[in-house]
């Protein structure tokens, strides 16, 4: 296993030195990169493209590009709102992780642009007229001389003895590019998506129409270090934030993710979703989306109106009956229904979503559903695989609170407890009781540690870790048969011959950078995913 690993980290080396290389080769003077930069990131690269007025700055870790990077963006001719800021990472970081398992940073670069393009920013700077004096002195290509350069006459460095083509040859070769440029340029104006109203338009649109209740509104808001949290809109000072000091909860505008009107979300720009004004295109407005909920509100209650004046007609009787026989009348008990403080309602986890994983889990569960019809109920759904380090009873605001500062300070001690780059193999499969059919991880002593240390922490501030066990055993589920598939399919347990050719089957290797703070009970994301409170990724810097 050890040497699967060695040799996998040896390739991802390679591949980024020749990334590295190529994009020294387009860049030349204009990119820097500095080696070993802490225990996080083993390299830096800062690219300032000649025409353009910003600097972009990549930190990768050992496992890139199996992870994506850290990015920053650093103006130079040009400024950028915070919201501006906010749009352009999350671009960024979205074609990232879409890009995932290969070279991307040129890719990133040009994702930037046309992002810039989108707002209509000038983000272009007037290209220095070079002296005679500079271009003798311009460098010879390394890569030419090694017989590797890849972009010919178009290459910034010298190629001695290579003719160079004059202005009416270059503009014959390039003449058919440059009318594709044009024609996609022409296409994207033509074509562009409408401009979707911003958190600020949202905040004001709460704020000032009357028909609106603030209360009613949750705002979705992406931490430094926790990832994406809710709070209550009335919990914020909406004020400028340089005014409120550090006891005043407020954020700026570019880290707002969405807004929830109740529980159902009505803007989110990472989905482009905009039901407070409808500007994406999707006809709804937040006027809508209360009338919807009003008439759900007002169905619920005849419908409990009804069961009501129900009970009451048979019941009439009977309590008349009791009446004429009791001359004194019993105090009428309420019954309530009481929580059940050991049952969990949160868990910390970590999400699988390898390709090659999930692509071998489908191939086990359509076998084990090929020998049964129904059986689909019970599988695992590929967008919610994960692993379970832990779970907690977590009630009163008070107690979340107290999760997430934990969450925030075992984060600090990630990089200490935890490899630079944690992966995570799976092979093979087993069964609880023979009801519940997992793969389990390779055994990782620092994983198991910082487990150990998450829960003590847990313990240290007071929150009940319900149904947490003393002996931790990692899995990834993929098929549950629950009491109510027992029943419906009338079976008691998973046959082993329908997934006994899996056994031994190796299924893939899971990266992990960041941990969840995931709900039992509301309802799961847009994506599939669990409803989180907090996702923290542990390897970020501070």
């Amino acid at each position: 296993m050890m040497a699967g690993s060695t040799a996998r980290s040896t390739s991802q080396m390679e591949d980024q030195e020749n990334e590295i290389e190529a994009l020294q080769s387009i860049f030349a003077d204009e990119i820097h990169v500095i080696s070993n930069r802490g225990r996080e990131y083993c390299k830096e690269i800062s690219i300032k493209p000649n025409n353009l007025g910003v600097t972009f700055s990549f930190s990768i870790t050992e496992a890139y590009p199996d992870v994506p990077p850290l990015i920053d963006i650093i103006p130079a001719t040009f400024s950028l709102t915070e919201n501006q800021t906010g749009i352009l990472l999350q671009n960024m970081y979205t074609a990232a992780k879409d890009m995932k398992g290969t070279a991307m940073m040129l890719a990133l670069i040009e994702s930037a642009k046309d992002t810039l393009d989108e707002m209509d920013i000038n983000y272009h700077r007037v290209l220095e007229q070079k002296s005679d004096d500079v271009k003798d002195c311009q460098i010879v290509c390394p890569f030419f001389q090694q017989g590797k350069c890849r972009f010919g006459t178009k290459c910034k460095n010298l190629h001695p003895g290579q003719k160079k083509m004059n202005k009416d040859e270059e503009s014959e070769l390039n003449g058919e590019e440059k009318k594709k440029v044009e024609g996609q340029k022409e296409e994207q104006v033509g074509g562009k998506k409408p401009p979707m109203k911003t958190a600020c338009d949202v905040i004001s649109r709460i704020q000032w129409d009357p028909e609106l209740k603030s209360s009613h509104f949750i705002v979705g808001y992406l931490d430094r270090f926790l990832g994406v949290l809710e709070q209550p809109f009335d919990d914020f000072s909406w004020v400028d934030i340089a005014t409120v000091d550090l006891n005043t909860l407020a954020i700026p505008r570019h880290r707002i993710q969405y807004f929830k009107y109740h529980d159902e979300i009505v803007w989110d720009k990472r989905v482009r979703l905009d039901n407070v004004f409808g500007s994406t295109g999707s006809q709804l407005t937040i006027g809508d989306v209360a009338k919807k909920f009003q008439k759900e509100s007002l169905a619920e209650d005849e419908k409990e109106a009804h069961k009501d004046i129900k009970a009451d007609k048979d019941d009439k009787d009977i309590k008349a009956e009791k009446v004429e026989q009791n001359s004194k009348t019993e105090p009428q008990i309420k019954i309530v229904k009481k929580i059940n403080k050991n049952a969990p309602n949160y868990f910390i986890a970590i999400r699988i979503d390898d390709e090659d994983i999930l692509k071998n889990v489908k191939m086990v569960q359509d076998s084990v559903t090929e020998n049964t019809k129904g059986l689909e109920a019970a599988c695992a759904t590929l967008d919610s695989l994960h692993i379970t380090l832990c779970t907690m009873r977590l009630d009163s605001h008070d107690e979340k609170m107290a999760a997430l500062k934990v969450l925030k300070e075992i984060r600090q001690e990630a990089a200490r407890l935890l490899p630079p780059s944690l992966l995570l193999s799976f092979q093979g499969l087993g069964n609880f009781y023979e009801r519940v059919l997992f793969s389990p991880p390779n055994k990782e002593p620092a994983l198991y540690t910082f487990i150990n240390r998450l829960q003590d922490k847990f313990r240290e501030a007071g929150i009940n870790l319900a149904g947490t066990r003393k002996q931790t055993n990692l899995h990834m589920t993929l098929v549950k048969l629950r009491r109510s598939d027992m029943d419906a399919l009338c079976m008691e347990y998973l046959d082993d011959s329908y997934y006994s050719k899996f056994l031994h089957t190796y299924f893939g290797v899971q990266s992990v950078s960041t941990i969840h703070l995931c709900s039992m009970d509301n309802a799961k994301r847009y994506d599939g995913f669990y409803d989180c409170l907090a996702s923290v990724n542990l390897f970020d810097e501070c």
